[in-house]
């Protein structure tokens, strides 16, 4: 009888550990002195090979068996806090006979998020920015063959006054980025820029100012895209610094011809990121 057949047949579970005790008793029961045949050179290299096959096989069963799973977000949302600085262009208004000029300074704007969780480097959810922001109004001009249907601008801004607006954000936001140290991180967001409660400024003397435009303010359909950095102090509390670019669409009523409804925003913006509740 051949090594072969002495191990007998391994089709099935040969890489088992019982197949593997099997082939070591039979090795260590044929290394025993027989007394009528003597162990062959030639049949123990055969035994030793079989055992490390068995081995090998074995082994790689495990490790297969053993491979880690995909982890799981640490939390299944997030919420956010912090400001942002907002440099916005000249917007054409139709509805107060004006330019809105936002200056080269920046405008401040508190900012709120509330994500949920997908995996471990994404989330979706929304954000919100408010701030009461300054600006001046410069009149437009018109052309008799298309005279404006808008109420014009208060006498004191005949050649310009300067004026306060509420600025309102409210968008769906997608968020990909690492998780843990120092991250880079990308954001996109797309919903509402509203400006609403346009009043010219009081003046020296106290007086409120004159409310101007639609009582219910006016909304604008825009959208952003950001790129920026993280530190993740633990797996729950994170800073976050990003530089985002957004376009805007203003109403188009009442706006002299080739005057442009659209306008830009360049923001940056700095927050507290704190993760909880369970992702299931």
């Amino acid at each position: 009888m051949n090594a072969a057949a002495e191990f007998g047949s391994t089709n099935d579970g040969e890489g088992s550990p019982a197949s593997l005790s099997s082939n070591l008793g039979v090795a260590m029961r044929d290394m025993q002195p027989d007394g009528r045949h003597g162990i062959t050179r030639a049949r123990r290299g055969a035994v030793m090979a079989a055992i490390a096959v068995s081995l090998c096989s074995s082994t790689l069963d495990a490790q297969i068996r053993g491979r880690a799973a995909a982890r799981a977000p640490d939390a299944g949302w997030w919420f956010s806090g912090g400001t942002a600085a907002v440099l916005l262009n000249d917007i054409s208004d139709g509805a107060t006979r004006s330019t809105w000029k936002f200056g080269s300074d920046p405008r401040w704007q508190m900012r709120g998020t509330l994500e949920k969780a997908l995996d471990e480097a994404t989330t979706i959810g929304l954000s919100a920015g408010y701030g009461v922001v300054d600006l001046s109004l410069s009149p437009m001009t018109y052309t008799a063959a298309k005279p404006p249907t808008s109420p014009e601008l208060p006498r004191r801004c005949a050649t310009g006054c300067d004026a306060q607006t509420q600025l309102w954000t409210l968008m769906g936001q997608f968020r990909s980025g690492g998780t843990s140290g120092f991250h880079t991180l990308f954001e996109a967001a797309g919903g509402v820029t509203g400006f609403r409660d346009l009043r010219v400024r009081a003046d020296s003397a106290g007086v409120a100012g004159v409310t101007l435009g639609p009582t219910q303010g006016q909304h604008d359909l825009s959208g952003t895209l950001g790129a920026g950095f993280g530190y993740g102090l633990s797996s729950t509390l994170h800073l976050a610094l990003v530089q985002e670019f957004g376009m805007g669409w203003h109403a188009k009523s009442d706006l002299p011809d080739g005057t442009g409804r659209s306008w830009r925003a360049r923001t940056t913006r700095a927050s507290l990121r704190v993760g909880f509740g369970s992702h299931r």
